[in-house]
């Protein structure tokens, strides 16, 4: 079970992850860790990880591992939402239902970053994330799931070979419901989704629109968080992430990859987070897009006590240097 707290001051929901205290590179300085693993994720290697849930050959087809696989989903080995859930916490909430953690390796060569996975692999990979999301949706207690990716340790990776994850809470956090409790009013008075609102006038404006594609926009968002953050927005608001087409999965690996190229340009090795934000599984509709966090700068005191963002860089200046 989860060991899912609530924290009635802040309203935010927290998970006591025990068993990420068995990782091998949990309390080793970010700078040894390449130094200290044979990886798991590599060809050859695959006995080191817990079994496959789904394979996935060089066209996309499943297979099995050995059979010269290019994508494996596999199940965490040290996931942050199946520890023993305590009951008696006083005045406080926990959750006792049980989270989902699974990995998606999308290629048998050790590469560091999505600029270095070709076109191919990021599609198919993405052809997995979408299947085993809509499995997931039907079959766990999740009522939230996050696909998301962690490049580099400074970003949150615990091994250098670039891989996604799928996690999803039995929860939902304060901060999700808000988002589609706008989202909804906003469908209701204006017929599409608030971020594809935003992504017309960006559009018409023009100073932070990045790229386009025939089924999405990228751009930085006008109250960027972070330095040379981007949103990928579907064009269509009425899409669904799992159903997304194989030539619209195309065109976000190529949207990811020149995205990620570019800001490796502009910026030595930067660690990043990509994170697909899909509603919640009882939604009906999904309000998704994407979203890329460079780690150029940290929270400080100011971010933590007030949750306003302090962003060096004008997104207007991002999209520009983005641009080339």
């Amino acid at each position: 079970m989860a060991d899912l707290r609530y924290d009635p001051i802040s309203g935010v929901w927290v998970a006591i992850a025990r068993k990420r205290r068995e990782r091998p590179t949990e309390f080793i300085p970010l700078e040894q860790v390449h130094k200290q693993l044979i990886c798991p994720f590599c060809n050859g290697n695959e006995d080191e990880t817990p079994a496959s849930l789904a394979v996935y050959d060089a066209q996309g087809m499943p297979t099995e591992d050995g059979n010269g696989w290019m994508c494996r989903v596999i199940p965490n080995k040290y996931p942050s939402l199946t520890d023993d859930a305590r009951t008696d916490c006083g005045p406080y909430s926990v959750e006792q239902r049980d989270g989902v953690q699974e990995l998606i390796i999308p290629t048998p060569r050790h590469v560091n970053s999505i600029s270095e996975l070709t076109s191919e692999e990021l599609t198919i990979c993405f052809q997995a994330a979408q299947e085993r999301i809509a499995t997931l949706q039907e079959s766990s207690t999740a009522e939230q799931l996050v696909l998301f990716l962690n490049c580099r340790y400074a970003a949150g990776a615990s091994l250098g070979h670039i891989h996604f994850q799928i996690m999803g809470a039995p929860v939902l956090s304060h901060f999700v419901t808000a988002r589609l409790k706008r989202n909804q009013e906003h469908f209701k008075s204006h017929g599409q989704g608030l971020v594809q609102t935003l992504m017309a006038w960006e559009l018409e404006q023009g100073v932070r629109v990045v790229e386009e594609t025939e089924h999405f926009v990228m751009l930085c968002p006008f109250a960027s968080r972070y330095a040379f953050q981007v949103w990928i927005v579907p064009r269509n608001s009425e899409s669904k992430f799992v159903q997304s087409s194989t030539q619209a999965n195309l065109e976000l690996a190529n949207l990811c990859r020149s995205y990620v190229g570019g800001l490796e340009r502009l910026i030595d090795e930067p660690a990043y987070n990509l994170l697909v934000n899909l509603s919640p599984n009882s939604q009906p509709r999904d309000f998704w897009f994407v979203e890329i966090f460079p780690r150029t700068t940290r929270a400080a005191g100011f971010e933590l006590g007030s949750d306003v963002w302090v962003n060096p860089v004008p997104p207007e200046t991002a999209a520009k240097r983005l641009k080339g």
